[in-house]
């Protein structure tokens, strides 16, 4: 991290000229400015009521001059800094102004809950530390308020240029309880393991932020910055060499595939890529419309507050250039393939992200769903009988140099008919493609629990240059921050082994909180009650969940992906409201930090589970189904446990005696083997 823009004790802060400390502000905001903008903060005003609140709190205590005062301090997970952060001995006051308010907004108390949350979940030195947020807007009123004593981070404090100074103290003797002070020089330079949500990381990437900035590199993982240097110098290799090269990367669900693909795309300097040969694919509908999006937004933003505080005229920037400069950096996997198939030239990238891999289609799959959807093509292309793998390498191979593929894998996480497995690449590569280079974890290669056992070969090809390398396996769970081994309790309940789900539930318990209940009222409260900053709550279900309908939760009603994950607490159509369920299809490959999965019995268990599809025509659960439509709703269920970050809630309906479609002993089966795993 870098450190603050500007730092001093209370008392130098005081003696120190106004235009001396605007200057060092100014002179720090300049280097950065391509990823950090003061915006419509007028610094000059804050120096002067800052002064003016620390005079007042020294008359109170001359030893207040003794803390420290750092302004400008670096958040990268959230791609933005700290206004003001005052050290006070044990106590972390951290401070967002908010200058032109007369009122105190929800969205800005919020993020300076945020900012507070951050340091005590991902910055060392603000562990065990109270933390208290204050929102400062001078001009809005006075508000009543009561200021509790908390062990970590309290809720936001309310102050404006009359009592920010009595807020602080009040807050400093509620919570100060210790005689150890905090070094300065220690806390600015602390360690710092963030691990922030996809869309977060992909705007600080795109903000000019690097994945060591951003990602959690303790030393019991595989530090996300060796995969990514291990890609780069592989892409180097293979442009140096004029080889066709294609790595696999393995990783447990949350482990940080996602953001290695999209490191690869912003790093491109590194192997002297340029803006239109490398690119960031994937097949996933709803994870590429929420990037988009919020992508889009955040350009936006920043290139109004840039566009007004450089005091421009003319055209405001508008949300469609924002969204067209994001355009061809994440694209649409089948879209990519179907330009491929109409144009028979090699395509423009020359390196490629394809996140998901295991969920390529596969060849029936493909042809049948280019026949269903032909008549919706303005510019129509041949049908193909051949997996997306294949044409995959097919596209790829056209060049006459050098290209590389990356290949993102996740393991037990194909959750839909037709999606052929990690092995319709390794069918491909042997048949038609054996002069590709492959780059490939261990545990892709032989096949263990976080691939599901999944494997690129079934026998092992003779004739193909094969590299096994450990860098290519991402161990650890980044998104259940708080639990690593959470993968662990969800794989053990899905695989049938309730004692060593218990064994594990009770090391993460502490941490990482489950909640099963059979009252969805009480899981929404319990949601709710988790709900400060900008943490997201929403309720996950099935999309073969149809009886939850009866308990007002209609998968049937389909959420708006790009509302639903990025919209504020006051907008109906966000995850906030509890009001619409997302299903495996709409979250794989996002997450939120705390959710209710509601249970329903196409996931039904008798000694083991037992998958069901619900027969609309004469209103009953079958489970004659296929092996791979099991192993399906198997994955489904594992895609939705693994969608929390901080904590879940399990909510089992109580079902209903006279409803032989919601049978109560079937769910009451399900809720008695969860007990067995510890809940």
């Amino acid at each position: 991290m870098r450190p603050a823009y500007y730092r001093n004790s209370i008392d130098g802060f005081l003696k120190e000229d106004d235009n001396s400390i605007l200057g060092k502000l100014s002179f720090e905001n300049s280097r950065f400015v391509q990823q950090w903008t003061v915006g419509t903060l007028s610094w000059n005003d804050c120096i002067k009521l800052l002064k003016l609140s620390f005079k007042k709190l020294v008359e109170v205590n001359e030893n207040f001059s003794n803390w420290h005062l750092l302004l400008e301090y670096e958040i990268p997970r959230l791609a933005s800094r700290i206004d003001a952060v005052i050290i006070a001995n044990d106590v972390i006051l951290v401070i967002e102004f908010k200058m032109d308010r007369k009122t105190y907004e929800a969205a800005d108390i919020r993020q300076a809950e945020d900012y507070a949350l951050d340091l005590k979940d991902f910055h060392l030195e603000s562990r065990n530390k109270p933390i208290i947020p204050i929102l400062f807007s001078p001009l809005a009123p006075d508000k009543n308020q009561t200021i509790i004593k908390h062990s970590n981070v309290s809720h936001c404090l309310l102050a404006n240029q009359n009592n920010l100074h009595s807020i602080i103290l009040d807050a400093y003797k509620v919570n100060h309880s210790s005689d150890l002070k905090i070094d300065l020089d220690t806390w600015e330079n602390s360690v710092y393991k963030p691990t922030p949500t996809i869309v977060q990381a992909a705007k600080a990437l795109f903000a000019g932020q690097k994945v060591e900035d951003i990602s959690n590199s303790g030393a019991d993982s595989v530090n996300l910055t060796l995969t990514s240097d291990y890609l780069i110098n592989t892409i180097q290799d293979a442009k140096t060499k004029n080889k066709k090269v294609v790595c696999f990367v393995t990783g447990v669900p949350g482990a940080g595939k996602t953001l290695v693909g999209l490191n690869i795309i912003h790093e491109k300097e590194k192997f002297d890529g340029d803006e239109f040969d490398t690119a960031y694919f994937s097949g996933n509908g709803p994870l590429i419309s929420v990037l988009k999006e919020a992508l889009a937004r955040d350009n936006h933003d920043k290139q109004v507050i840039k566009y007004i505080s450089e005091g421009k005229q003319g055209n405001k920037p508008t949300k469609k250039e924002s969204a067209q400069s994001i355009k061809g950096k994440i694209q649409n996997l089948h879209s990519f393939i179907k330009e491929g198939i109409r144009n028979q030239q090699a395509p423009t990238e020359k390196v490629v992200v394809f996140d998901e891999a295991q969920r390529c289609w596969n060849a029936t799959h493909f042809f049948n769903k280019s026949k269903q959807n032909q008549n919706r093509e303005t510019n129509p292309f041949d049908l193909q009988e051949k997996s997306e793998a294949e044409l995959l390498f097919e596209i790829m191979d056209r060049h006459k140099d050098w290209s590389v593929i990356i290949a993102l894998v996740g393991g037990g996480q194909e959750i839909n008919t037709g999606e052929g497995g990690i092995a319709e690449w390794g069918k491909a590569l042997k048949i038609k493609y054996p002069h590709w280079n492959i780059h490939i974890s261990p545990q892709l290669l032989l096949g263990d629990t976080s691939t599901a056992n999944q494997m690129l070969f079934d026998t092992l090809p003779k004739d193909i240059v094969i590299l096994k390398e450990e860098n290519l396996h991402l161990k650890v769970n980044q998104r259940s921050f708080k639990a690593n081994n959470f993968n662990e309790w969800v794989n053990a309940v899905l695989n049938n082994q309730p004692e060593k789900a218990k064994e594990v539930y009770n090391t993460i318990k502490k941490d990482f909180p489950i909640l099963l209940t059979r009252d969805l009222s009480e899981a929404k409260t319990w949601l709710r009650s988790k709900v400060i900053g900008n943490k997201r709550i929403g309720l996950v279900a099935s999309s073969g969940a149809v009886r939850l309908k009866s308990d007002a939760v209609n998968i049937k009603d389909r959420i708006e992906v790009e509302h639903w994950f990025l919209n504020e607490a006051k907008d109906i159509r966000s995850s906030y409201y509890l009001e619409q369920a997302a299903t495996e299809f709409d979250i794989q490959g996002l997450e939120i930090d705390f959710c209710c999965l509601c249970w329903d019995l196409d996931l039904a268990y008798d000694q083991k589970w037992i998958a069901q599809n619900f027969n609309v025509s004469n209103s009953k659960w079958s489970s004659n189904i296929k092996d791979d439509t099991q192993r399906y709703l198997i994955n489904k269920y594992r895609v939705l446990l693994t969608r929390a970050r901080e904590g879940v809630a399990i909510w089992i309906p109580n079902g209903d005696k006279s409803d032989l479609t919601r049978p109560k002993k079937e769910y009451d089966k399900i809720y008695e083997y969860l007990k067995k795993c510890g809940l």
